[in-house]
């Protein structure tokens, strides 16, 4: 699904990996949609995105295949979608390849 301009979620890492860390930003973002009502546009991006990556990445994968998205890290990891709907992770600004799924 194309989108107006990318959407791009830095995750923090530092105390839990990916999962926990995307979960906890979409249960966040949700409950500021019903509270923000002047910031739904906004949310209803992040939470497209963030619900498209729980539904669909191989959490166990990408976990033993990159350390950093195991937590205890100060990497800086960013979860995006671009213009042409594509989502992607970036550690440290190297974006990885083929994101396995699901």
């Amino acid at each position: 699904m194309p989108q107006d301009k990318p959407v791009e979620l830095t995750l923090d890492l530092r105390r839990h990996c990916i999962e926990t860390a995307i979960r906890r930003r979409y249960d966040q973002a949700l409950d500021a949609y019903f509270k923000q009502e002047d910031a739904r546009p906004r949310l209803e991006k992040d939470i497209e995105l963030l619900l498209e990556a729980l539904e669909t990445l191989d959490f166990p994968a990408l976990r033993g295949t990159h350390r950093p998205l195991a937590g205890k890290t100060e990497a800086h990891v960013t979860l995006s979608r671009d213009l042409h709907g594509q989502l992607s992770i970036h550690i440290d600004g190297h974006i990885l390849p083929d994101l396995p799924q699901r």
